[in-house]
């Protein structure tokens, strides 16, 4: 697949307010020497009123300087999971889960440490129901308490998308909403070999907890914010900027439909992806284009880095190539 230059300039205005970095709407007073173009007196090529950036260099997807390659594209080096369901199939990371070999929820987890503030592209494409994500500061379950550390394990879900097939804390049943159910069974629709998955002692190993970039082959979830094994969900779905503060979630804006998110995304083919985590905002994009901000300000839950890793269950198969990580 052809890369693209992604115009991720157009959100920057959006990522700037939200940094607290909005810049002057008056022009600096018109006495003295001017200084050279593109100084704070005169705009320059790419440049506005003070000198604050209109729009900058669009964001070359190409370009790897300074970026660090997870994933070589002919074994799983560096990777840790179950490999009777995880391996390397045309270039890419791939696992298909099926009513005759169904997983579960399973995890394919890099062992290259922890992260914290970080840039991390790659792409993906789904075929059939499949839905996963890439996990980031995140952590393994076998290692800690997960009911104490994340109350309401397993997650209700917020505003549209509630109950992404989590359980709300003290709930009896699934989750509510219109995309109730989202994992199930792990076992897909019936058929005439029907599989069982993984017990819970076979992927302890590899379970992890924390924040998501979500996907799944029908873009339901392309690019929301979700958190596994939390009570939160479904934190910030696509089209959406959301604050997290103790004991409450506020929608600071709705800027996509759906389908103006349908037409971002490329069924059955391979979409480009960018997270940028730093602090406590979260910004997730899709093809170029932003669709999830995440700003958590509850302590609760917040963490500052952790562990990265991909995430899978229903049926389809599932594909991720080109991980690239940078540090801020």
């Amino acid at each position: 697949m052809k890369h693209t230059v992604l115009p991720i300039a157009a959100s920057a205005g959006l990522l700037l307010l939200l940094a607290g970095f909005a810049p002057s709407q008056q022009p600096p007073a018109a006495t003295g020497t001017p200084p050279a173009a593109g100084g704070r007196g005169q705009p320059g090529p790419g440049f506005g009123f003070g000198g604050f950036a209109r729009g900058g260099q669009p964001f070359d997807y190409n370009d790897n300087e300074g970026w660090i390659s997870l994933f070589d594209g002919e074994t799983l080096n560096g990777w840790d999971g179950d490999i009777r369901f995880w391996s390397v199939k045309d270039g890419a990371i791939y696992v298909e889960p099926s009513c005759e070999k169904p997983t579960g929820t399973i995890y394919l987890v890099w062992r290259g440490g922890d992260v914290g503030d970080f840039m991390l592209k790659f792409e993906s494409k789904g075929t059939g129901n499949v839905n996963g994500g890439v996990q980031y500061r995140s952590y393994m379950t076998a290692e800690n308490d997960v009911g104490l550390k994340y109350p309401g394990r397993g997650g209700g879900g917020f505003l549209a998308n509630a109950g992404r097939g989590g359980r709300a804390p003290g709930a009896a049943g699934p989750g509510r909403g219109a995309n109730a159910g989202r994992g199930g069974t792990g076992r897909g629709p019936q058929c005439a070999n029907p599989g069982t998955p993984p017990t819970a002692a076979e992927r302890a190993k590899w379970d992890m907890a924390g924040p998501q970039f979500d996907f799944d082959a029908n873009n339901r979830y392309v690019g929301q914010y979700y958190e596994q094994l939390s009570s939160r969900g479904i934190a910030a779905p696509p089209g959406t900027v959301v604050l997290a503060e103790p004991g409450q979630r506020r929608v600071l804006s709705t800027f996509a439909d759906k389908a103006t998110l349908d037409s971002w995304f490329k069924k059955d083919d391979y979409n480009q992806f960018l997270l940028v985590a730093k602090g406590n905002v979260s910004s997730m994009f899709m093809n170029g284009h932003l669709v999830s901000v995440f700003i958590d300000n509850d302590p609760t839950h917040f963490r500052p880095s952790g562990k990265l890793g991909l995430e899978v269950e229903s049926t389809g198969a599932y594909f991720t190539r080109h991980i690239w990580l940078k540090r801020l």
